[in-house]
Parts: structure tokens; C-alpha cells; sequence
């Protein structure tokens, strides 16, 4: 008996961490500007689809987010925003 996995599994490849900077929000994708992801692209500014749309309504530009990605699919899974790094002044006052 063989063993079916669903063909989206397959054309998914490997699994690669994804981190950069939103420089806009459209409709359905958001820009990023992200550094060389080794094992799947050079540091470029370009937009991704995400897979949760709603996600779009809580980004705006400024914002760093961290998602995964494919090596054989560009759209972003599970983006979330990176809290920003409190100052060291406000560390301070804590």
C-alpha cells in the first residue's frame, strides 16, 4: 500500500526561516525588505503573498516580521511581527 501526501507537501520543498523590514502593505501582499536568506534568495526588496490575508490589517511599513517560507513557494506562512527592542533608557528605568 502506498503512502498518499497531499501534492501542496511536496511542491513546498524545504522549510526556510524568513525575516525583514515592511516597506508597504497592499491588498493582498506585503513588501519586504529582507537581507540574503541563505538557500533561497539574495537581499532584495520585493512583495510576498501571505497566506492569512487578515494578517495584512495588523502590519504597516516600519514593522520587522518573521514568517516561513519554501524554497519552492514565495508566498510568506505564519508572519508575525517582531516586537521592537526596548532602548536601553527605558531598560534602565525597568
Amino acid at each position: 500500500m502506498a503512502l498518499l501526501i497531499p501534492a501542496t507537501a511536496q511542491q513546498k520543498g524545504k522549510e526556510i526561516k524568513f525575516a525583514g523590514k515592511v516597506t508597504d502593505v497592499g491588498k493582498d501582499t506585503v513588501t519586504v525588505d529582507h537581507g540574503d536568506i541563505k538557500g533561497f534568495m539574495g537581499a532584495m526588496t520585493m512583495p510576498y503573498k501571505v497566506d492569512k490575508v487578515d494578517i495584512l490589517a495588523t502590519i504597516k511599513a516600519g514593522d520587522r516580521i518573521e514568517a516561513t517560507v519554501y524554497e519552492n513557494d514565495y508566498t510568506l506562512y505564519g508572519v508575525k511581527v517582531v516586537p521592537a527592542a526596548a532602548k536601553p533608557a527605558e531598560k534602565a528605568k525597568k
